[in-house]
């Protein structure tokens, strides 16, 4: 893993490949995956809104429902067993709809280097299934983002996982190799997202 693609539409590199940061381009329709009862999401949350074409006296204005609406919402503290659930049921809907993938580093890899026009048909399809980051480590939700990433990443340093955040501060890349397992690194991302990121949005 070269790099790591925290908030948005991240799947991160070890389960979907860093940069699936379908950047809240993740349209609004769900696909039947291989589990029915969940969904995947990303990023963006974007929600349009309508206005009943009726005159006022007969109807009133409504909202259109949110293109977030169904799509399953990560916390700070969902476990690693929750999160892979969910990016594993939006890997098998974009994978059932054509999109390629990354068979050698795991069964949920994607592609996400595939443009193709049946990759971006079935990014739409799929787009119900794509977790929702946590609010606190989705930069639209919170107004502290980017401080907050700067504690997570110096908290990552100061554990001994030596890492350079990316520019735009929507990730990070290694500063050098990692002596650190999997597993260390991995317990190392949990607590120092929960240090950083754990405090109270608005």
């Amino acid at each position: 893993m070269a790099s790591m693609t925290h908030p948005e539409n991240p799947r991160r590199s070890r389960v979907l490949g860093a940069t699936v940061l379908l950047a809240g381009a993740l349209l609004l329709t769900g696909c039947g995956g291989s589990d029915d009862s969940d969904g995947d999401g990303s990023t963006q949350q974007g929600v349009a809104s309508l206005q009943s074409d009726a005159p006022a006296d007969k109807a009133t204005a409504s909202a259109a429902p949110s293109a977030d609406d169904g799509r399953p919402q990560l916390r700070l503290d969902s476990s690693e067993e929750e999160k892979n659930h969910y990016w594993h049921i939006y890997a098998t809907c974009l994978k059932e709809h054509g999109h390629k993938m990354i068979p050698v580093r795991g069964p949920d890899s994607i592609d996400d280097t595939d443009q193709s026009a049946t990759a971006k048909a079935a990014v739409k399809a799929c787009a119900g299934k794509l977790p929702l980051q946590p609010p606190e480590m989705d930069r639209s939700r919170n107004p502290h983002y980017d401080d907050d990433f700067r504690a997570y990443v110096k908290c990552l340093n100061r554990k001994g996982l030596k890492v350079t955040a990316l520019p735009d501060n929507s990730g990070w890349t290694y500063n050098g190799n990692s002596t650190m397992t999997a597993a260390q690194q991995s317990q190392v991302d949990k607590s120092c997202t929960m240090e950083a990121f754990g405090g109270e949005t608005q």
